[in-house]
């Protein structure tokens, strides 16, 4: 999720009105509507990397990948938002008759911004535990390689961090593996020197 501009109070109907028709793309919660800036371009690789690795693994299966375009609301909470990727299976569901905001997602991921990290972590994941649907939640560094893989499980969440290029993303809920070295493409980090040996 890249950086918010905080703009005027509107209503609901309001706001699915405007964004109808909205060159850029806002969240919006209890009347409160935030801009969604553009992303780095690291930001925007690994959001399309994402994408394009979860597309093809769901090739011929049941279920679907959708990029940064799709529209997501939790019904618990009235929250209207875009992660950066997401996949739903059938029999997914609809607010309205359109197919614009989704309202039964299976995975979601987000792509960590310097900005937005801590609200992606904690009141943003709170509100998507609210989505019966939910069984996976994918944070995704954008200046590291690390991955974090909250899945669903009875009594909360389980948690599996990824570091390394050579892992591979397991999300067994949809049946599908996705490499760090695709989540990561074109990317290059610096290596972090080596801690000095510990003196006897």
């Amino acid at each position: 999720m890249s950086a918010q501009q905080q703009i005027d109070w509107i209503s609901e109907a309001e706001y699915r009105d405007g964004e109808e028709i909205s060159p850029i793309k806002h969240e919006w919660f209890a009347g409160e509507v935030f801009a969604m800036a553009g992303g780095t371009f690291n930001h925007t690789r690994i959001c399309g990397n994402v994408h394009t690795s979860a597309k093809a693994a769901l090739r011929g299966r049941r279920c679907s990948a959708h990029n940064g375009e799709q529209r997501v609301k939790v019904e618990a909470t009235g929250l209207h938002t875009y992660p950066d990727s997401v996949i739903f299976c059938p029999p997914a569901r609809f607010e309205g008759t359109g197919d614009s905001t989704l309202l039964t997602p299976k995975v979601i991921f987000e792509v960590l911004s310097q900005s937005t990290e801590s609200y992606d972590r904690t009141r943003k994941f709170d509100a998507y535990k609210r989505i019966e649907t939910l069984t996976d939640y994918v944070l995704v560094a954008q200046n590291e390689i690390r991955v974090e893989h909250f899945r669903r499980a009875e009594g909360g969440w389980l948690l599996r961090v990824y570091t390394a290029c050579e892992e591979i993303l397991n999300l067994e809920n949809v049946e599908i593996e996705l490499p760090l070295s695709e989540i990561y493409e074109e990317l290059e980090f610096p290596e972090l020197p080596e801690a000095p040996p510990i003196s006897p």
